[in-house]
């Protein structure tokens, strides 16, 4: 459990192609993190290289001292992903998906495996065949990773959408209708020409 968290940390989230954009990424995003913070990283192989990723991140603020313009903003995004507040990781998650690159494609991955659906109809309603590949070719070099994803997916939509048991807040949906497995198969079937 990592409990102190610095720039140079942060970015190793991306391959050594992207080092100068991702530390000043990082750097600007460790600004923001809370005194308090504590996380895991999952190691995950991107662009032919083994980086590590933070599972969550506690942020104390979530604005960027970086332009929009600035190269490492995307990068920044995409540590924002990460975060802690589920609407932040939405809007985090919408700028990476209007140009989605091939790095950020674990970032996109891992919020498959979450349970917040508006998050999940975002990503599916951005899944153009041209980044439905980025991701397809992600998995193809992660399938431990995709495993574990797709059993997230599972597990979440048993918890949460299956049922709305005695809650009225909460929709159910049957398999066939639930987001997160119609963005797997269509992944999978990019991926490996199957469901």
């Amino acid at each position: 459990m990592l409990t102190k968290i610095d720039g140079q940390m942060l970015a190793e989230a991306f391959s050594l192609e992207h080092h100068l954009a991702a530390v000043s990424a990082g750097n600007a995003t460790a600004r923001l993190l809370a005194s308090r913070q504590w996380t895991e990283r999952f190691a995950v192989n991107a662009q032919g290289q083994c980086v590590l990723i933070p599972v969550r991140l506690h942020f104390a603020s979530e604005r960027l001292p970086l332009s929009i313009s600035d190269e490492a903003w995307l990068f920044a995004r995409a540590l924002q992903t990460r975060s802690n507040d589920g609407f932040e990781r939405q809007r985090a998650v919408r700028d990476l998906l209007a140009d989605l690159r091939p790095w950020a494609a674990p970032f996109i991955v891992a919020l498959i495996g979450e349970y917040i659906v508006e998050i999940l109809n975002d990503i599916s309603a951005a899944l153009t065949d041209e980044n439905t590949q980025t991701l397809a070719t992600f998995i193809l070099q992660n399938e431990g990773f995709w495993n574990t994803t797709k059993r997230r997916v599972a597990s979440y939509w048993n918890v949460y959408y299956r049922s709305n048991g005695c809650s009225e807040l909460r929709h159910a949906y049957r398999r066939d209708e639930y987001i997160g497995f119609k963005i797997t198969d269509r992944i999978e079937m990019a991926a490996f020409g199957r469901t």
